[in-house]
């Protein structure tokens, strides 16, 4: 499998075909990843967690597997709880090879050909992704998606995030510029009400630890935030801050949601950077997108992709310290 590395001053990535994976960002003077990997890359191979992918066709959950497009009845593949989708079945697009495009010394792009009925989704799908660093330390990725059958589409970038080399997430503090997050049931499948996040755990309108969290005080999180009621230009929707590296990490999206993950459920992973099995909290998941079960879901943004309409999204993660 090709390791392609970009770099562009003091940032550098590492990136793999297979899924279309982020392995290793890293800037200087720091020198530990600022996400969660495995230095074997064929040990890519063996995960389960999605570490780095793009995932999809549609990220996230769909409740029981099934939607209506235009007027059909579609059945997607249940690869979990045997009972819904999640991130587009046990075969997306986070488990297939992608062919490497282009790259150069500070972008790579990959693209990925999907058939009609693939895990149950409508259309000859064409993914493409690209990767590119800005300076100062900014990565850029930019998904595009298009189809010959009116489908649906939700892409997202999946890796697991810490800024410090203490091994979890429990000196990091969360600003999520959202009002609004989606309940959900014990399915994690949202229940189709929109709350505020106001007298509630998910208030993080302004910058809060996630030692709570970590330490049990408080409940993990596999939520999405409301971060918009529709597409739009790019703007900051989270920022994220070592209180040990004092690295800051603003979040900027496309996107009307965030999901937010705890990596609550991180356990028996090839060894990792940590040279162990990752646990949980090592990492800390921050996943713009389209809101989940959003097919099932006429309150909620549609994700409804119509034949031959480009899909396009464009998510950041921009990296300072202090």
């Amino acid at each position: 499998m090709q390791l392609i590395k970009i770099q562009n001053g003091n940032l550098t990535a590492k990136l793999i075909p297979y899924g279309a994976r982020l392995i290793d960002i890293r800037i200087k003077p720091f020198n530990f990843p600022l996400i969660l990997g495995y230095p074997d890359i064929m040990d890519y191979l063996k995960d389960s967690h999605y570490m780095g992918a793009i995932v999809g066709r549609v990220a996230n959950r769909i409740n029981a597997a099934k939607a209506i497009i235009g007027d059909i009845n579609y059945t997607f593949d249940k690869n979990e709880h045997s009972k819904q989708t999640l991130h587009g079945g046990k075969q997306s697009c986070a488990f297939q090879q992608w062919r490497i495009n282009d790259v150069s010394d500070a972008s790579a792009t990959f693209i990925l050909n999907e058939p009609d009925g693939h895990m149950g989704f409508p259309g000859n799908f064409r993914f493409k992704v690209r990767y590119e660093i800005k300076k100062p330390m900014k990565l850029e990725i930019r998904m595009e998606a298009i189809s010959d059958k009116d489908g649906i589409c939700n892409l997202a970038s999946h890796p697991y995030f810490c800024l410090d080399d203490s091994g979890d997430i429990s000196r990091h503090e969360l600003k999520i510029n959202a009002t609004h997050y989606l309940p959900v049931n014990e399915l994690l499948i949202p229940t189709g009400k929109i709350n505020k996040v106001s007298n509630s755990q998910f208030n993080f309108l302004v910058p809060k630890s996630l030692s709570g969290i970590v330490e049990g005080k408080k409940s993990e999180i596999d939520h999405n935030f409301c971060t918009g009621d529709s597409k739009t230009t790019l703007r900051e929707v989270a920022v994220l801050k070592s209180k040990l590296s004092n690295i800051i990490m603003r979040v900027l999206s496309t996107e009307p949601g965030l999901q937010v993950y705890t990596g609550h459920h991180l356990t028996n992973t090839p060894n990792g950077y940590n040279k162990g099995s990752y646990q949980p909290f090592n990492g800390l998941c921050l996943e713009p997108q389209g809101w989940p079960d959003a097919p099932n879901k006429k309150n909620f943004p549609s994700i409804f992709l119509p034949k031959n309409n480009l899909y396009e999204q464009t998510s950041c993660f921009d990296f300072t310290y202090c």
